[in-house]
């Protein structure tokens, strides 16, 4: 009888290290789902982040665009007193201006659906072609300023 008791007490002794096992393994899986849910928090929030960050980008350039619109009214009103060919090389150069910034309102539309890697391409794009399209219109704006206005004939 002396060994059934003594392994019924060894077996005693190991029911409340099982218990304490399982407990620590219950933590450590309540650990793992408490993680995984603040990492998809983290990430959801990024990600709101990033929409907000690329909302804000559009509004942005598309403010900068109604103000070139705004500018290039400005450059026609400038060239009215104007005719011959100037008249026309001026009308030119606008209509290349005006055709800069729809390609800029374009590539908005690619912005505003664009994965968050396409995005950074994309953004980098459209600077890029804002700062062309600035260097385009200071460059007209300048060469309107230096051109003498011809006395209209009409």
């Amino acid at each position: 009888m002396k060994i059934p008791l003594s392994i019924v007490f060894g077996l005693l002794l190991l029911v409340p290290a099982w218990n304490r096992n399982e407990l620590s393994r219950v933590e450590a899986a309540s650990e793992e789902q408490s993680t995984t849910t603040k990492t998809q928090a983290q990430q959801r929030e990024r990600e709101e982040q990033a929409q907000r960050d690329r909302e804000e980008y559009v509004k942005s350039i598309q403010a900068k665009l109604d103000e070139y619109n705004r500018k290039l009214y400005g450059l026609e009103a400038r060239t009215s007193p104007m005719s011959g060919p100037a008249k026309d090389d001026f009308r030119k150069m606008i209509e290349q201006l005006r055709i800069q910034k729809e390609s800029i309102a374009s590539r908005l539309v690619y912005v505003k659906s664009a994965s968050p890697d396409a995005f950074s391409l994309i953004k980098a794009e459209v600077d890029s072609a804002c700062a062309k399209l600035e260097s385009s219109y200071q460059g007209v704006s300048n060469k309107l300023e230096i051109t003498p206005p011809s006395p209209s004939k009409d």
